[in-house]
C-alpha cells in the first residue's frame, strides 16, 4: 500500500472556511483536510472576522449568501484588514448571474466557485491561487530586500565618502619633510585611519587600527580621531594615549584600538607604538632599527601607561608605519614586517608617493585576493626644510 506523502509546505497551509451551512462546512473540511490543508471553520461572517484577528490563513473560502454579513460584505472588511488584505478569497455561490459575479469581484474576491462544486476542480483552483499568492509575496519581499540593499549600499557609500574626507589628504608637506600614506578598507568602510596634526612646535602623524571591521569600527575610529585632535596639541603623547585608553575602555567594551604616533620636531622624533607592527626606521635604503609595540592597545585595559621612544630622525631618513592587515598575510615569514616593507618597495620609494599608487602597490602585494582586514601604511620622510635646498 502506498501512503501519499505531503510536503511540509502544504501541511503548514491553513484555509479559513466561512459558511453558515453545517453540511457545507463538514464537506469542505473533509475535502481540504484530505488535500493536506489545516482547516479553520466559522459559521458566519462575524465569527470569520474574529478568527482573522489571530490567524493568517493562506486562503479564505467564503459563502456568498449568509445571514447577517453577506459574503461580499465580509470580503470588503477582510480587504480592509491590514494583515489579511492580500489573502486570496474564493466566493462560493449557488448563482451564476452576472450581478452576483460582479459583486463578488467588486468586493475584493479573487475567484468564485459555483455550488455544487467538483472537489478536484476546487482543490486545484485553491492550490493554484495559493501558489500565485506565494509567488507574488516572494516577488514583493525580493523587491523590498533589493530596496533595502540599495539603501544600505547608498548609506555605505556616503559613509565611505565621509570617512575618506576625515582621513588626512596625503601626501602632505610638513616643516621637515613630507608624509605619504594610504588606507585600503576590506569593506566599504573600516576601522583604519591616518591623521596628521600640526602645531607650531611639532607635527604628529597617527595610524589608527580599530578592532573589527565595518561601520562599528569606523565609528570608534572617528571618535578616537576627535579625541586625539583635542589633546595632541596640549598634552604629551604618553598622556594622550592614556586618555584615549580610558575613553575607549569606558565607552566601547567590545572594541580596542591599535595606535602608533610619531611626533616630529626640529631635532628627532618621539614615537609611541601601542599594538601595531614594529615601526621601521629606514636610512640609506635599509632598515636601521625598529620601534616595537611598548604598550597595550588602548581599550584593552581600564588603566594603561605608555612610554615614548626618542628616535634620531635625520635628514634623508624615513619612518614606516603599517597596520597588521599588511603583515598578517606574511606571518609565515620570520620577519613579516621587513618582508612587507621590501615587497611594497618602501625602502627606496620616492618621497611624496601618491596615495592611489600606494594603494595599487597593496593590491599587487595581495595579487588580486580580497583583503581580510583593513590595510594601511604611513611613510614619513625627513627632507630639507621648506624653502631650503638639500
Amino acid at each position: 500500500m502506498t501512503v501519499p506523502v505531503m510536503t511540509p509546505a502544504v501541511e503548514r497551509r491553513a484555509i479559513l472556511v466561512i459558511d453558515d451551512g453545517a453540511d457545507n462546512r463538514m464537506l469542505l473540511e473533509a475535502v481540504l483536510s484530505r488535500a493536506g490543508y489545516r482547516v479553520l471553520l466559522a459559521e458566519d461572517g462575524a465569527r470569520g472576522l474574529q478568527v482573522l484577528e489571530h490567524e493568517t490563513p493562506s486562503l479564505i473560502l467564503l459563502d456568498y449568501s449568509m445571514p447577517g454579513l453577506s459574503g461580499p460584505e465580509v470580503a470588503e472588511r477582510i480587504r480592509a484588514h491590514g494583515r489579511c488584505a492580500t489573502t486570496p478569497i474564493i466566493l462560493l455561490t449557488a448563482s451564476t448571474e452576472a450581478d452576483h459575479v460582479d459583486q463578488a469581484f467588486a468586493a475584493g474576491a479573487d475567484d468564485y466557485v459555483t455550488k455544487p462544486f467538483d472537489r478536484r476542480i476546487l482543490t486545484a483552483r485553491i492550490e493554484s491561487m495559493i501558489r500565485a499568492a506565494e509567488d507574488r509575496r516572494r516577488a514583493r519581499l525580493s523587491a523590498e530586500v533589493q530596496q533595502q540593499h540599495d539603501r544600505l549600499l547608498s548609506d555605505l557609500q556616503d559613509a565611505a565618502r565621509v570617512q575618506r574626507e576625515q582621513i588626512t589628504a596625503l601626501p602632505v608637506r610638513y616643516p621637515q619633510g613630507v608624509i605619504a600614506g594610504t588606507v585600503v578598507p576590506c569593506h566599504h568602510i573600516g576601522g583604519d585611519s591616518l591623521q596628521i596634526f600640526t602645531h607650531p612646535d611639532h607635527t604628529t602623524a597617527v595610524l589608527i587600527d580599530v578592532s573589527g571591521h565595518g561601520a562599528a569600527a569606523a565609528l570608534v575610529a572617528s571618535a578616537v580621531v576627535t579625541e586625539l585632535r583635542g589633546y595632541v596639541t596640549t598634552h604629551s603623547l604618553a598622556s594622550c594615549f592614556a586618555i584615549i585608553n580610558r575613553q575607549i575602555a569606558s565607552r566601547w567594551t567590545s572594541h580596542y584600538a591599535c595606535i602608533a604616533a610619531i611626533q616630529i620636531r626640529d631635532r628627532g622624533a618621539t614615537v609611541i607604538n601601542a599594538g601595531l607592527p614594529p615601526i621601521c626606521h629606514v636610512r640609506d635604503g635599509r632598515i636601521l632599527g625598529r620601534i616595537e609595540a611598548s604598550g597595550t592597545p588602548p581599550g584593552l585595559l581600564t588603566t594603561a601607561y605608555y612610554d615614548a621612544v626618542e628616535v634620531d630622525f635625520r635628514r634623508g631618513d624615513r619612518l614606516v608605519m603599517v597596520s597588521d592587515g599588511l603583515t598578517e598575510p606574511l606571518s609565515g615569514f620570520a620577519d613579516d614586517v621587513g618582508e612587507c616593507v621590501e615587497r611594497l618597495g618602501l625602502l627606496r620609494l620616492p618621497s611624496g608617493h601618491p596615495s592611489d599608487l600606494l594603494a595599487g602597490s597593496i593590491a599587487q602585494l595581495f595579487q588580486g585576493r580580497a583583503l581580510e582586514d583593513d590595510a594601511s601604511l604611513l611613510l614619513i620622510d625627513h627632507l630639507a626644510p621648506i624653502g631650503e635646498t638639500a
